[in-house]
């Protein structure tokens, strides 16, 4: 692990000090900034930005009584239950 580790480049070039997971803005006037910049100067590699794993749907309130109201249309109509997942694509992918 380096002592730096790039962000998000949308985040305007923002560097984290592994250290204490600092934010330091790349601002020149801000000295732990001038001191990335030498450390760079001198050989400092820092770590490449790491995108995040995507979050989960999760359901709203009114999707989930939806699921729970076709769920048991199924029940009544002898179908298997389907998972909240597969519900939220099928509403997703509705007109």
């Amino acid at each position: 692990m380096a002592d730096y580790q790039l962000t998000d480049p949308m985040s305007g070039g923002t560097i984290i000090r592994t250290e204490d997971n600092t934010y330091i803005p790349p601002d020149p006037a801000n000295r732990d900034y001038a001191e990335y910049l030498r450390w760079v100067d001198e050989g400092g590699v820092p770590d490449p930005y790491v995108e995040p794993e995507p979050v989960p749907d999760v359901p709203t309130a009114g999707e989930e009584l939806a699921f729970d109201h076709e769920n048991r249309i199924r029940a009544l109509e002898g179908q298997p239950p389907i998972s909240v997942g597969d519900f939220i694509n099928q509403m997703k992918s509705s007109p």
